[in-house]
């Protein structure tokens, strides 16, 4: 596998064959991981099952588990990794459908990995609810997920909350969430659902915002736009997002 990402939670790489490998081989991952085949098909067997592996199916992998891999049709698939490093329960299923819900995930992961200084927490929080939609529609046979008004409705508390006090460095959306009864996991998934993105990057766009607001139209020194506009210190994943947003391109600025 070719590592693309080492975050604290998740580890992101690419995986693929090469022409003169084996077409039907055995093998073993340490750790939980949940696998996107973009190209290509292929065959898994398994303790815990068996089937085909496309682009419409999403492969779940327990620690540690050997499964057989068979090419009958050649070897030119191309798969996207998703790696816990914690011994995380993926669930009981195999394989599971590749659902919308999954679907926009990767497509959020994918363009994260993309960009010039890809965001450690928003990998993790995207890899994290991943795993939780992957449990869902385990448990659930692939039926349309729900979200609970219940949670829809905190949601909307916290997202409130965040634009009002986005400019606090010590706001922590998670460990108010966990205080009204969501964990963190179980919140992460329910406010991109809701809102569209994760509540990470949700206050970050809201800080780049105003950073890049600030930074058009004051003269006042970086470090002083930093912790004005929430970031608590000066990171470089920080600075290249709303540098770029408010003095290189200021006409493109997040808001």
């Amino acid at each position: 596998m070719l590592e693309r990402v080492r975050a604290e939670r998740v580890i992101i790489g690419s995986f693929f064959h090469e022409p003169d490998e084996r077409t039907a081989v055995t093998e073993w991952w340490p750790e939980p991981s949940i696998v996107f085949t973009s190209h290509g098909a292929w065959e898994v067997r398994a303790r815990r099952g068996r089937g085909d592996v496309t682009p419409d199916t999403v492969l779940v992998n327990e620690p540690a588990a050997e499964h057989d891999c068979l090419h009958p049709h050649g070897l030119d698939d191309r798969m996207l990794c998703v790696l816990f490093r914690a011994d995380v329960d993926p669930g009981p299923a195999l394989l599971v459908p590749h659902v919308p819900a999954l679907h926009s995930l990767r497509r959020s992961l994918v363009a994260e990995l993309r960009s010039a200084v890809p965001d450690g927490a928003e990998i993790d929080a995207l890899g994290m609810v991943m795993l939780q939609v992957v449990r869902d529609v385990s448990a659930t046979s692939g039926a349309a997920l729900r979200t609970g008004m219940r949670s829809r409705t905190l949601v909307q508390r916290l997202r409130a909350e965040a634009d009002a006090r986005y400019r606090d460095p010590d706001l922590d959306l998670v460990a108010e969430a966990r205080a009204l009864g969501l964990s963190r996991t179980r919140f992460v998934h329910v406010f991109r659902d809701v809102v569209g993105v994760t509540p990470h990057r949700y206050v970050i766009e809201l800080r780049t915002s105003h950073a890049a607001r600030l930074l058009r139209g004051t003269r006042a020194p970086v470090t002083d736009i930093c912790f004005a506009s929430g970031f608590g210190s000066y990171t470089a994943p920080v600075a290249v997002g709303w540098w770029r947003a408010g003095r290189s391109t200021a006409s493109t600025a997040v808001g």
